[in-house]
């Protein structure tokens, strides 16, 4: 796997579970490991140099969100992506953001808008670059920053989970449906709009566009 994609985003990993979970996890996320994948723990253990323990604790973390699925005692696969069940959680996700959005855009401060300026400025350095791994991963900070400043621990733990199928959906269907990778990191600027106003309820209406902006294209 390209580690480059690790460095930019400067993870801090504590143990090997975690270094065993980042590795795969960015593989599924970028198919190099595709759905119906069988993940036998001993192999992997092997390739990175490590006991069972750490490889299974990843897995465990994985299935927690929804990346993998245990169909047999022993026997751990890459989920699958249906479209229909994709839609159904960007709808979850839309009403979680939304009502995170609104919370958040009460106190937001200037400190915090700039940071999500930062974030969209690397979207487009990595979107310029085609790096639409890269562009995720930052997509996912700017979204989970958002949630993270509603103050509601509850709503990221729901949101959590959620953000590494939204993240692979994202990195497997915008090539086919939304090729212009600047434009998809362009696309958060209303959200920041709206909260350096704090209105909550344009900033609530720009998430909601952003998040369902990509559905007409694959249900015309």
């Amino acid at each position: 796997m390209n580690q480059t994609h690790l460095h930019r985003r400067e993870i801090r990993l504590s143990s090997l579970a975690d270094q065993v979970y980042e590795h795969l996890r960015l593989a599924i996320i970028s198919a190099q490991l595709p759905p119906a994948e069988k993940l036998i723990e001993l192999d992997i253990a092997r390739q990175m140099n490590t006991s069972q323990g750490p490889v299974r604790e990843a897995l465990q973390r994985l299935e927690h969100d929804g990346l993998v699925e245990r169909k047999a005692r022993s026997a751990t696969y890459v989920s699958s992506v249906a479209s229909d069940e994709m839609y159904e959680l960007s709808v979850v996700r839309a009403n979680i953001e939304m009502f995170a959005v609104r919370r958040a855009a009460q106190k937001i401060t200037p400190e915090q808008c700039g940071l999500l300026d930062e974030l969209i400025a690397k979207m487009q350095t990595a979107g310029t670059a085609n790096d639409l791994l890269s562009l995720s991963e930052f997509d996912m900070e700017f979204h989970r920053s958002i949630v993270g400043w509603s103050g509601s621990r509850a709503l990221l733990q729901v949101w959590n989970p959620l953000s590494h199928q939204i993240q692979r959906f994202i990195v497997q269907s915008h090539p086919l449906y939304s090729p212009d990778y600047v434009e998809v990191a362009t696309r958060h600027l209303p959200i920041v709009d709206a909260l350096r106003q704090h209105d909550a309820e344009s900033a609530a209406r720009a998430v909601h566009d952003h998040i369902m902006l990509i559905w007409p294209k694959i249900n015309p």
